[in-house]
């Protein structure tokens, strides 16, 4: 009988074992297949990475060849050598992107000869303007424009857009395809682990039935098999409900549509009566409070990041028992007992403050199950933060696509698709007799060169700035003021008559010529514009035509002593 005991004893024991390896195998496969997702989404964010740099590296191409084909055209036009400078620099550059281009396509075999045909038809571009330029120089002014006017130009540079128009498409293609297959990948392996949980929840199930047969022994090991059970599912809750979050955020289209999906699933996902999430403002001087939820004492809507010693020490940080110099200052004005169960969690992204979170996890329970908490709220956060993260770089990346740095104006590939866009509508809304006017300004800065030889090249920049938030402060939302390339800015204004078109242009240089700059304490002199201006459809159908009048009228105020508008003839 006791050898009979002691077999079934045996037996049971290793049972028991074999479910403690399935349940511990079941953990280990669905913690390498949460690894293995988190790698896709790594090799899909990469492909993104590269996609951009490809995208910038084209993009950079073709406006170093139109910057090079405005200064051949400049020093064609005034026959001046300082229209070559930006003509040399743009050939520099455009060594660059071609380097950068053949680095970010040296695994792509497909786009060795998209590379080819775009060297050809780049070298055969730059050959021609060469060709112009030279003949200028030699004083030989007829046979560079009777050059020009043969339209190999156009033919030249319609082929280098052309190339570029390939290589972009395939690129995207191939971009595609690779998205198309992580995006498969991550499907199949969040199939697995939904498999691997379940399994995991049914093998636990298993156990727990198993260890009830055992007895009052084994109630100490019911108990805490139990816990296991009620934990992983917990953790199964938690993961699904954080790789939801995750997946929703990514496809946030901006900052704020990302926030309202926060103010709905955070509160779940941290399980904390109160608490608030604070975002890092666009200055970094300044947390301010995007949403908060739960009753009690309110939080602040914003401090400066000194103010939080989780944003000092770079690390969650739990109030002290005691007010004091330890708490956290943003605390103490609206929550005059602070207290320890109050903890500032910070939101870090590659290296850098997204922003904080502030929890109030009420009453403490079991020691065990607030460091399980804990642990799935630094998760959360992570995630959280990785995500807020990426949103504001997709959201950088388009501003530094559709914007000049220096001024903050739109750049010149923004301001042609909208210029397009604008005489489109102006066409068909005078097709309707519904057309109130659309004018364009072409602008320079007089005698831009003296500030940079005579002060440097910061007050030149300053010029810049100063010029751009005149041109800001006088168009309208629906307006477009844009960075033509050097000091020459272009302003299209839309919806508006040809003698108000007029006066705000009036305006502009007026307003320009009242600036008034002290860089370093000293005077650098007046600032003047000189403006032309070109209206739809009296001086120009197209953005082409336009922009030719506008250019010339610009050249006749350049002729007729500067600071000053002219419209064009």
């Amino acid at each position: 009988m006791r050898n009979a005991n002691s077999s079934v004893s045996r037996w049971s024991w290793l049972l028991s074992l074999t479910l403690w390896v399935a349940v511990t195998a079941a953990v280990i496969a669905t913690a390498v297949l949460t690894e293995r997702s988190l790698s896709r989404l790594a090799d899909a964010r990469e492909v993104h990475t590269h996609a951009v740099l490809v995208d910038e590296a084209l993009k950079g191409m073709m406006s170093q060849m139109v910057d090079a084909e405005t200064g051949q055209r400049g020093f064609l036009l005034t026959g001046r050598a300082t229209y070559l400078q930006p003509y040399y620099a743009a050939l520099a550059q455009l060594q660059e992107s071609r380097a950068t281009l053949a680095v970010a396509l040296n695994k792509e075999p497909s786009a060795g000869g998209e590379l080819d045909v775009l060297d050809k038809a780049v070298a055969a571009k730059l050959q021609e303007l060469d060709r112009t330029v030279r003949l200028k120089s030699e004083g030989r002014s007829e046979e560079a424009l009777a050059l020009v006017l043969t339209g190999t130009g156009k033919q030249t540079m319609d082929a280098v857009r052309a190339a570029l128009r390939t290589l972009a498409t395939d690129q995207g293609r191939r971009t595609d395809r690779q998205q198309t297959v992580n995006e498969q990948k991550i499907r199949n392996n969040y199939w697995i682990f939904g498999v691997a949980l379940a399994l995991s929840v049914l093998l636990l199930v298993v156990l727990v039935q198993r260890v009830r047969y055992v007895g009052a022994q084994a109630k100490a090991r019911n108990n805490e098999l139990s816990r296991l059970l009620e934990a992983a599912a917990a953790r199964n809750e938690q993961v699904q409900g954080l790789s939801e979050l995750t997946r929703f955020l990514q496809s946030c289209a901006d900052m704020d549509e990302a926030v309202r999906l926060l103010q709905q699933q955070l509160p779940l996902l941290m399980r904390a009566a109160t608490g608030a999430l604070y975002l890092m403002a666009a200055s970094r001087n300044q947390l301010r409070q995007a949403f908060a939820w739960g009753g009690g004492e309110p939080y602040v809507e914003y401090f400066e990041p000194s103010d939080c010693w989780a944003v000092r020490l770079g690390q969650p940080f739990r109030q002290p028992a005691e007010t004091g110099a330890a708490s956290c200052a943003h605390l103490q004005s609206e929550h005059p007992r602070v207290h320890d169960n109050i903890q500032c969690l910070p939101l870090v992204a590659l290296g850098e403050l997204m922003g904080l979170l502030v929890l109030d996890i009420g009453v403490k329970g079991e020691q065990r199950v607030d460091a399980e908490n804990e642990g799935h709220r630094r998760i959360a956060l992570e995630q959280v933060g990785l995500s807020i993260g990426s949103l504001k770089l997709r959201e950088s990346l388009h501003q530094q696509s559709i914007r000049d740095v220096l001024t903050g104006l739109y750049n010149r590939r923004f301001l042609e698709e909208s210029a397009q866009r604008e005489v489109l509508r102006a066409s068909r809304l005078q097709a309707q007799d519904g057309h109130n006017g659309l004018a364009l300004l072409m602008i320079d800065i007089d005698h831009f060169k003296n500030f940079n030889d005579l002060h440097g090249h910061e007050v030149g920049d300053q010029v810049l700035r100063e010029v751009a938030q005149v041109l800001q402060s006088q168009t309208r939302g629906s307006d477009v003021a844009a960075r033509y390339g050097g000091e020459e800015f272009t302003v299209v204004l839309v919806d508006i008559p040809a003698e108000l078109a007029l006066e705000r242009a009036e305006t502009v240089r007026a307003d320009v010529e009242r600036l008034v700059l002290h860089p370093s304490g000293k005077v650098v002199g007046t600032v003047t514009i000189s403006i032309g201006l070109a209206q739809f459809p009296t001086h120009g159908s197209t953005v082409e035509a336009l922009l030719l009048a506008a250019d010339k009228a610009l050249y006749e105020a350049k002729q007729a002593g500067r600071n000053r508008v002219v419209v064009a003839s």
